[in-house]
């Protein structure tokens, strides 16, 4: 067993002094860190609590705990005994057996999750027997035909007429195809349609037993619309958001009944994506939590409970992961560098392409908020990325045929564009990044070590109930391989002590105090 040295211990705690003393005092960094989506920095491990921990670790006997007090940049993943030689590759394909093992880890995640710890024994949900959706866009119509699906009646408050037709003919045309598909018969098609009606207005749907809002990811439009329902809703109903990111509490506040509101997070498509974040808010009653928790199953969902915070879960991960792809991009990479190191690890698609994919507007509106919310705070806002140089441009991704990649008119296949580099470099020069060859080793343990950090400090703030409910949000709606089981799990095969390292070396190197290993990490790779 190798005992770390008090000197050790100290120069670890030195440098996370150092790294949080210059960033408290408004110093330059070494290396700026762009930020793509992100909400305020979430609370690290004190610096003594992390050497503490570290020190736990080194003295476990497992592997991963080297000084890494004195590794250069670009230092590679650490060396033990069980891996004496060189470090196995990250994106190695798991055999049959770790498949297998995977797959029955998710299925079991899944089951558990689904029993949420929140709800107290013999506590019920009730019954849900109609419902309501106020939007007709793309979730509002998704989860509308979620319903129907299950036999439930919902009405849907759409103002826009163009709105509503639109939906309509976009849900006839999916039930078309489920049809021409053989997922469903043509009675069946026909029975869901007549299970969607439109109501005249709030009034017309006061007597539903669960209300999903569905407009648009506004503050001030979420709270208007759950104002309203408030003054409609029947006693006992369930009045549910479909945000992504904002703060139920806020929402529950425009309400008199902040006990009754609940976050019902579904993914796009909502018909076909199975996640959804069950958000619980500080008033939530464990009779909302649990009658949220029965519909998602009678949805055909896998219901994830999860606390308030910016982004939730699912979302919040995202922003460490995506933030360091952004940083990539500006060190040296290229998109589709990125997006290959990571799909030849599982993903279906890099962070790059699914930014196209989604709308380039859609991500530059979420920084808006974030720096609104900064300035609010008095904190600086992020500096500016490659991102929004390429939304100044107009470049919004497969809609306008140019993003990240550009787009050949009626095909998806996206394309390297030398504008998107030159664009990369001026930006890095701009922000004082020196230009550099990044290996896609190092593009895995950035992208994916930070997103098991935050994953392990969602955990270690009570946000996320397990480890398990973790896997499941990132397996179900973010594309993280099934094979490999998730995130925290692939990260225990692995080996957590392993991950602090790097995540240490990372934050050394690059000078980013969101690299450092979080609190709740730390405690996960000494339990």
């Amino acid at each position: 067993m190798n005992c770390p040295s008090s000197t050790t211990s100290r120069m670890l705690s030195e440098k996370a002094r150092s790294r949080s003393s210059r960033l408290a005092s408004g110093a330059t960094l070494p290396t700026p860190i762009p930020e793509a989506s992100q909400p305020a920095p979430q609370a690290r491990a004190s610096s003594a609590t992390s050497a503490a921990i570290f020190r736990m670790v080194r003295m476990s006997g497992l592997p991963g705990g080297r000084d890494v007090s004195s590794s250069p940049r670009g230092a590679r993943y650490p060396v033990s005994p069980m891996n004496a030689s060189a470090p196995e590759p990250l994106d190695r394909r798991p055999t049959p057996e770790e498949q297998s093992a995977a797959a029955e880890h998710l299925g079991r995640a899944e089951r558990q999750a689904a029993r949420s710890r929140r709800i107290p024994e013999g506590v019920t949900g009730s019954e849900v027997e109609s419902a309501a959706v106020v939007g007709f866009g793309t979730m509002g119509r998704g989860i509308a035909m979620s319903f129907a699906a299950a036999r439930i009646p919902v009405v849907v408050y759409e103002e826009s007429d163009e709105a509503w037709v639109r939906g309509e003919a976009a849900v006839a045309g999916s039930l078309s195809r489920a049809v021409g598909r053989g997922k469903i018969d043509a009675a069946e098609a026909e029975a869901r349609l007549r299970r969607i009606r439109r109501a005249e207005g709030f009034e017309d749907f006061g007597g539903a037993d669960f209300f999903v809002e569905a407009v648009f990811e506004e503050m001030a439009v979420k709270q208007d619309v759950f104002a309203r329902l408030d003054q409609v809703a029947q006693p006992g109903a369930v009045l549910a958001t479909n945000t992504s990111s904002l703060d139920v509490d806020a929402i529950a506040a425009a309400t008199d009944r902040p006990e009754a509101v609940v976050g019902t997070h579904f993914f796009s498509p909502a018909h076909v994506m199975r996640l959804l974040e069950v958000v619980v808010g500080d008033a939530t009653s464990p009779e909302t939590l649990a009658t949220a928790m029965s519909l998602g199953v009678r949805l055909g969902k896998a219901p994830v409970p999860v606390g308030v915070c910016d982004g939730f879960v699912g979302n919040r991960m995202l922003y460490a992961y995506r933030r360091q792809a952004d940083r990539l991009l500006l060190e040296g990479a290229l998109p589709e560098q990125i997006d290959g190191a990571l799909q030849r690890f599982g993903f279906r698609m890099g962070p790059f392409a699914v930014a196209d994919l989604a709308g380039l507007d859609i991500g530059r509106a979420v920084r808006q908020r974030l720096a609104r919310e900064a300035e609010s705070r008095g904190a600086p806002p992020p500096p500016p990325n490659v991102a929004d140089r390429l939304w100044e441009r107009g470049r919004l991704g497969q809609k306008t045929g140019a993003g990240f990649y550009r787009y050949e008119s009626g095909d998806r296949t996206p394309r390297h564009d030398p504008e998107v580099a030159e664009i990369a470099r001026r930006e890095s020069a701009a922000q004082g990044i020196e230009h550099r060859e990044v290996g896609n080793r190092e593009i895995l343990e950035r992208c994916l070590f930070a997103l098991v950090n935050e994953g392990a400090e969602v955990l270690g703030e009570g946000i996320a109930e397990r480890e398990g409910d973790v896997d499941v949000v990132w397996a179900l709606g973010y594309g993280f391989p099934r094979e490999r089981g998730g995130p925290m799990y692939w990260a225990r095969q692995v080996g957590l002590p392993e991950i602090v390292s790097a995540l240490d070396r990372m934050a050394d190197a690059t000078g980013d105090p969101r690299l450092e290993p979080s609190r709740g990490l730390l405690e996960l790779a000494v339990r």
